[in-house]
């Protein structure tokens, strides 16, 4: 029983977090079985003060550089409660660290989605804008007919979980959908579920120029920053959408600017930007090009994936890694850098 205890206690791991909120504590916001030491700290533009990791065994956050692992002594896993890990320097890593992240966020995001696509496809915030202002403009009697999902094609970039998840509710849609990715992996699974898949430079060519709508849903990794480019943009059909609840900077932010403005495709749908804010109160606009003036546009702030099913999930996997740690058990979601 001693010996159990001693164990116990020596395992017993030292997790520094950000702060919760009023009135749930840390094992309940993060639902270990583990005993844990939390530490709690504010942090300013998703990292903590690099000092508050000297003695942190985990380190849940999205966010470390090289002047934080000058004080990571004891640091074993750093634990994202998110997907992106595009903000986290490999090669800063301490020596045997090991980073896991947590996604769970395909559910809302595919249907974040199919509502712009249908909202883009259908004029749906102009109508309303003008609408309510007492104009009849976007009355099909004046406007003309407007076209549908049925039987067009959705074109996806990145088939991982976001990307197959959207394949399921465009094929509900009877939308023909078309799929690209770095290698055949995906293949299998692509025509489980009645999607023509493609790979390489050649597949993704095919996707760029046969699609209605076009997805973005590959990470931010070296080879995939400004793959959407002026070239790919302007292989684009001229009334097809981009939608890009991916990340910012795997479209070439100019490009997109430009082909929007100039009407080079119909329009886009963007809910992950350039610039963000840094801080509680400050409020940066996200690009440093004018897109709110263009009306061919949707734009969001990067919530499409901010639900409370999303957190709860992420939660739940980070905790549970928590416990893996603590007990020995190798990690679940490991990144490979």
């Amino acid at each position: 029983m001693m010996n159990w205890n001693m164990t116990m206690k020596r395992n017993k791991l030292t997790v520094l977090i950000p702060p919760t909120p009023d009135n749930v504590n840390a094992s309940e916001w993060w639902p270990v079985k583990s005993d844990v030491n939390w530490i709690e700290t504010v942090y300013s533009d998703n990292k903590p003060a690099p000092s508050k990791l000297q003695g942190v065994d985990v380190f849940i956050g999205t966010d470390f550089t090289y002047e934080m692992a000058k004080f990571a002594d004891k640091l074993k896993a750093i634990l994202i409660p998110a997907a992106g890990y595009e903000r986290i320097i490999a090669d800063a890593l301490p020596n045997g660290a090991v980073v896991a992240n947590a996604s769970h966020h395909e559910a809302p995001i595919a249907e974040w989605v199919m509502m712009v696509a249908v909202a883009l496809d259908h004029k749906l915030l102009q109508s309303h804008k003008t609408f309510v202002t007492g104009l009849w403009d976007h009355w099909p009697g004046r406007y003309g007919p407007y076209r549908e999902l049925f039987n067009r094609t959705f074109g996806i970039i990145g088939f991982g979980a976001i990307g197959r998840r959207v394949a399921k509710l465009a094929k509900a849609y009877d939308m023909e959908v078309i799929a690209s990715g770095r290698s055949n992996n995906h293949s299998q699974i692509a025509q489980s579920l009645g999607v023509k898949y493609c790979w390489g430079k050649q597949g993704m060519k095919e996707v760029l120029s046969r699609s209605d709508f076009l997805l973005v849903a590959t990470p931010l990794i070296p080879s995939t920053l400004n793959l959407i480019d002026e070239q790919a943009l302007a292989s684009m059909k001229k009334t097809s959408y981009l939608i890009n609840p991916a990340r910012g900077n795997i479209v070439n932010e100019y490009a997109l600017y430009q082909a929007l403005k100039e009407k080079k495709i119909a329009g886009a749908a963007i809910d992950t930007w350039y610039k963000y804010p840094t801080e509680e109160t400050d409020q940066p606009r996200p690009s440093t090009h004018p897109f709110w003036e263009l009306d061919n546009i949707i734009m969001t702030p990067h919530h499409s994936g901010g639900t409370d099913g999303t957190r709860n999930r992420r939660a739940q996997t980070v905790a549970e890694n928590i416990d893996r740690l603590t007990s020995g058990q190798p990690l679940i979601n490991v990144i490979d850098f």
